[in-house]
């Protein structure tokens, strides 16, 4: 007897090939501070395999994902091409000076003010990031979100491996960033330590580069690990968020969790919160544990609150001299910018407002919160991924400037992943049973 067997032509295995890589993409896609050739900052293991992938998704059989791909490709070009001639246009005929006090991403020669190097380099960081978010979108399915998290798991472990060897032995254990940036050539990876109540202790931050860019790539993963009842990956990413001993982590913590009580209606939970609180407040009067607290909190808040820690007085220094250049511009470059790539602040708003203007900013801030009226059909679900959505874009927003680390491409694009797993049936059950 002859038994058929089903023959896959080369064209349809490119099209299985296409969705097994982004997946595998996504293991990697929280480290960004290793490079694969270090004399290039740009190399990243992110970076270097969308550029291989955009090559192959040409011979893949999905006609209708690339199509689409493409065109919202096509519409992303000519939005940033009519802002690009649109600010340096305005610059030659306004003759543009750009002060000394400005925080430029390359700080030579600024009397140059035409299509900066700044702005060809980091105009294709974008396109790079924006590429990721299309191959998530429209390459992706409800496999790739264990992958994502799977890259997230590695990203936490090997923080936990750097924050417990630090403190048994004092010594920084990282052995994976080799990224450097600027023109000092300074490692993009910062080792932060602080002493609390006489031990040392260095804040986690593994191989993002800093305990501020954890918090933004983790933190939205985070919150919709609720609706997805993945409770091992909330637990970890929770224990891993509060040991960037991050302001920004713990406000947007306590914010969320007090939402998710009310929410689901845990109204018990903020007795046992009040009870606990009552119980540590007694503990802590304790003079070893009195020490240990205001060390905490001078550490995580007081200082920062109060406007005394230096990283807080240079933000609101910055973020006041990009503001100010900005109202200090013609009409027509507030409105386009002088340029993408050009002034790099300590937070995403005075960055974006002086390089792309008032038409900058209102088209990024479309562009991400616009998912939160995704049509996600399992509504705790749907909710949990507008709260992230909003959280990442506040962080980003207020202290965060790098807009090109893959992780909120990556989650601007799961919302389309979302909405389509949740139209499956099986998917949606596991999530409301």
């Amino acid at each position: 007897m002859i038994h058929s067997q089903t023959l896959h032509s080369p064209v349809q295995d490119t099209g299985t090939f296409v969705k097994k890589y982004v997946n595998i993409l996504m293991l990697f896609f929280p480290v960004t501070s290793f490079v694969l050739v270090p004399s290039i900052p740009g190399t990243t293991i992110t970076a270097v395999f969308t550029g291989l992938l955009f090559f192959i998704i040409p011979l893949s059989p999905l006609k209708e994902e690339k199509k689409q791909f493409y065109l919202e490709l096509l519409y992303f070009f000519c939005i940033i091409i009519v802002l690009s001639i649109g600010s340096q246009f305005i610059n030659l005929v306004s003759q543009l000076k750009l002060t000394d006090d400005l925080k430029l991403i390359n700080r030579g020669d600024l009397t140059k003010t035409f299509y900066r190097v700044s702005h060809i380099t980091q105009s294709l960081s974008l396109i790079a990031g924006f590429i990721v978010y299309g191959y998530v979108k429209y390459f992706a399915d409800e496999k790739t979100i264990d992958y994502i998290y799977w890259g997230l798991r590695l990203l936490c472990f090997y923080g936990l491996y750097e924050f417990l060897l630090f403190a048994a032995t004092g010594i920084n254990g990282d052995f994976v960033v080799n990224r450097t940036v600027g023109y000092g050539n300074r490692s993009a990876s910062l080792f932060q330590t602080f002493s609390l109540g006489g031990i040392g202790l260095m804040r986690l931050k593994s191989y993002t580069g800093e305990p501020s860019m954890f918090v933004f790539t983790v933190f939205p993963f985070w919150v919709i690990t609720f609706a997805l009842k993945r409770r091992f990956d909330t637990y970890l990413l929770l224990g891993c968020l509060l040991l960037t001993f991050s302001t920004t982590a713990y406000f947007f913590i306590m914010l969320f969790m007090a939402y998710w009580c009310i929410y689901k209606r845990h109204y018990q939970v903020f007795f046992y919160a009040c009870i606990a609180i009552i119980v540590i407040c007694f503990v802590l009067q304790l003079s070893i544990f009195q020490k240990l607290l205001d060390a905490l909190y001078n550490f995580i808040f007081g200082g920062k609150i109060e406007g005394d820690a230096s990283s807080s007085r240079e933000r609101g220094k910055s973020f006041m001299t990009q503001i100010e250049f900005w109202a200090s511009l013609n009409g027509f470059n507030q409105a386009f910018g002088v340029g993408f790539g050009y002034v790099r602040s300590t937070d995403f708003f005075s960055t974006l407002l002086p390089n792309n203007g008032v038409i900058g900013f209102l088209v990024f801030t479309w562009f991400v919160l616009k998912n939160i009226w995704l049509k996600i059909s399992v509504p705790i679900l749907s909710t949990c991924y507008s709260i992230g959505l909003l959280i990442v874009y506040l962080i980003m927003m207020v202290s965060v400037p790098e807009f090109a680390y893959p992780s909120l491409w990556v989650f601007i694009g799961l919302g389309f992943v979302l909405t389509k797993a949740s139209q499956k049936p099986e998917f949606k059950q596991a999530l409301i049973s």
